[in-house]
């Protein structure tokens, strides 16, 4: 029995060292595949392909507009659009015209549109459009109301366009890095094919670019320039029209504020009527009325009693 359990033993000993032997060749020659894999992907993939779609996820894992937002310091002042209309008298519009136009070019400011139209003979209207720094909107705008000889209308407003302005800069500086990021792109690109995707694309950044960069100078100028409409009425036409010392437009008015007096009079006695004398002559009228009736009826019988 001792040989044969020896050698079962001896036989079990040898399987299991060349199980073991084969895991350890297993998983070396998979370590060996897994380099070799990594090699020669590394050999074939090239060091930087300038595709546009990894352009655009540039773009998209950039950093975002509301990030350079927080980054962006806020403008030293707030940019506010400043309007103004002004409806003006004046002794003589053009004159007045002339004066205001001084009165802005001195200031460094400018004319925007004038127009003059004749009402009737002899007398003229305008309406005037100017831009003034805005600086001196105030100071402008009395020098003006100095002009006229009475102020009929005066309406002021502001637009504020600060947090407009703010994203507006966040946006280009995002753009602008974007771009810088496909020209770089651009100089490694080794097809034509490429080198259009790549091209193309930043003719569309710089396109946003210049419209971004054009609307925050537009803001930029409007909140350092303030807008005032001017329409100016000669002092003839305010006056009330009158002919050889008669004014209709006075007898008018007291025509009406007569008729208005007689019609509130109606109106006062008819309410009188309806709530006071109506109910009192019926309180008093009726019993009046029954009484005289019973009166008669009592005569008219006595007499045909006596007949």
């Amino acid at each position: 029995m001792k040989p044969k359990l020896v050698q079962w033993s001896v036989l079990i000993l040898v399987l299991s060292m060349i199980i073991l032997a084969g895991c350890q060749s297993s998983q070396e020659a998979q370590t060996l595949i897994e380099e070799r894999t990594v090699l020669e992907t590394e050999a074939v993939a090239p060091a930087e392909a300038p595709v546009v779609k990894s352009v655009a996820g540039d773009v998209a894992f950039g950093t975002t507009s509301a990030e350079f937002a927080s980054q962006v310091p806020l403008p030293e002042t707030r940019l506010i659009i400043r309007t103004a209309e002004l409806s003006i008298v004046v002794t003589d519009t053009e004159e007045a015209m002339r004066e205001i136009t001084r009165l802005v070019e001195s200031n460094e400011g400018w004319v925007v549109n004038s127009n003059v139209y004749q009402v009737r003979e002899g007398v003229m209207s305008g309406d005037m459009t100017v831009r003034v720094p805005a600086t001196g909107f105030g100071n402008a705008l009395d020098a003006i109301k100095l002009l006229a000889v009475e102020v009929e209308q005066e309406n002021i407003s502001g637009q504020d366009v600060t947090e407009e302005y703010v994203d507006l800069s966040a946006r280009l500086e995002n753009l602008e890095a974007t771009a810088d990021r496909v020209r770089s792109f651009l100089d490694d690109a080794q097809k034509v094919e490429e080198a259009l995707a790549v091209n193309a694309e930043l003719s569309r950044l710089e396109g946003e670019i210049e419209v971004i960069k054009g609307r925050m100078q537009y803001l930029s100028q409007s909140a350092a320039y303030s807008t005032i409409s001017v329409h100016l009425t000669p002092d003839v036409l305010a006056q009330p029209l009158e002919i050889g010392g008669w004014r209709p437009e006075g007898v008018a008015r007291d025509a009406v504020e007569a008729l208005v007096d007689t019609l509130q009079g109606l109106a006062t006695v008819l309410i009188w009527l309806v709530i006071y004398v109506l109910p009192l002559a019926i309180l008093i009228g009726l019993p009046l009325w029954f009484g005289i009736r019973w009166g008669v009826r009592r005569r008219q019988q006595g007499r045909v009693s006596g007949s």
